[in-house]
């Protein structure tokens, strides 16, 4: 339930906005910041001081990440390292110990079969789809490691320090369905007074 209302928020906030960059903090890698207006395309931030200007286009070279910041909500990207891939922009889910970080990404799927009699196609007739993926990283590792693909067995050796989430895992407490909730209970009880 909590994902589908995130969502919706997600997409309330894009179609609403979006004529207009949503107000930012663009993060450079020297962990300076400027304040203005942002979006993002297809991995990239584009940024702009100001709504009526025209906005330059930031990567990974040199930018480290960007916090959307309007309405009394705060929503924050990342650029994250992976193994065998280019950083990609990620929101940040959950912060601590371990980072838990979420990529969503929406395709068209096709076109509405309902349409009526006599009314040609629009844009108010494409289906659209969303794919997600969540990543963990502790801050000294170098790469975030996809926490779903063999969810049971990564994640059991990913927070092996901790044997309570382990016995969470075990217990079928903790799945793949809620692995905020374990990020979540990691930071909060899995530390070395803890144990």
């Amino acid at each position: 339930m909590k994902l589908i209302l995130q969502l919706l928020f997600v997409l309330f906030i894009n179609l609403g906005f979006s004529q207009d960059y949503r107000e930012a903090f663009i993060i450079f890698k020297d962990s300076s910041s400027i304040e203005g207006f942002a979006e993002i395309k297809n991995n990239d931030i584009y940024f702009k001081v100001k709504q009526e200007d025209k906005a330059d286009k930031w990567s990974y070279d040199f930018a480290k990440g960007l916090i959307f910041s309007s309405y009394g909500y705060s929503e924050k990207y990342e650029y994250i390292e992976f193994e065998h891939s280019k950083p990609k922009l990620l929101q940040v889910v959950e912060e601590g110990n371990v980072n838990l970080y979420r990529y969503a990404k929406e395709y068209y799927i096709g076109r509405s079969s309902n349409l009526s009699i006599g009314k040609l196609p629009s844009d108010e007739d494409k289906v659209w789809a969303m794919t997600e993926a969540l990543y963990v990283k502790r801050k000294n590792e170098p790469y975030a490691t996809d926490i779903e693909f063999s969810f049971t067995l990564r994640a059991k050796k990913y927070f092996a320090d901790c044997k309570k989430v382990v016995e969470k895992i075990n217990s079928k407490k903790i799945t793949k369905n809620n692995i905020k909730d374990m990020v979540f209970f990691y930071n909060e009880y899995c530390d070395s007074d803890y144990e």
